[in-house]
């Protein structure tokens, strides 16, 4: 059940993902490395204990434990098949709707308080909100629903993100 709700907003970070340019500084709150670090210096950060999964990109995803703004969650760092970093998400799981919410709330908060106001999308998922950036392009989006109660906060890589980065 936990795979199925990551597939799901992964599925949707797919849908907002394509070719694109430059790799840069990545200007993420819930972790230090940048675009063109690597996998030996994401285990220098975050240490050997995740586990691993196969990306979107054609590489890896590596998952650890991770507080973001005091709730518990999971980072995830997606590779492509030449080992660039292209995606760092963190998500959520929730017990109810108003607990991913909040959740929701406080994380689009943080993100509108860093890069000004978002784009609503609501439609990929439930609820949707986008800033695109120079080096990268972020989404905050909720899946809630009877099964699913999960939120997840992306950084998408400019060289990814199909949106027109700045």
């Amino acid at each position: 059940m936990r795979l199925k709700k990551f597939a799901i907003l992964l599925a949707s970070c797919a849908l907002l993902t394509g070719c694109g340019s430059k790799a840069a500084s990545l200007n993420c709150p819930y972790t230090t490395l940048s675009w063109e670090d690597r996998v030996d210096d994401m285990t220098a950060l975050e240490g050997a204990n995740y586990e691993t999964y196969d990306s979107i990109y054609q590489g890896t995803t590596y998952t650890y434990a991770k507080d973001f703004l005091d709730y518990g969650g999971t980072i995830k760092y997606m590779y492509d098949e030449e080992g660039t970093l292209c995606n760092v998400s963190w998500a959520y799981t929730g017990t109810s709707e108003d607990d991913v919410m909040d959740v929701y709330n406080a994380v689009c908060s943080e993100m509108s308080d860093r890069f000004g106001e978002g784009t609503v999308d609501d439609g990929v998922g439930n609820l949707c909100e986008m800033w695109v950036l120079e080096n990268e392009t972020v989404m905050a989006n909720a899946v809630i629903t009877d099964d699913t109660k999960v939120m997840q906060v992306a950084f998408m890589s400019a060289s990814v993100s199909k949106q027109n980065n700045q």
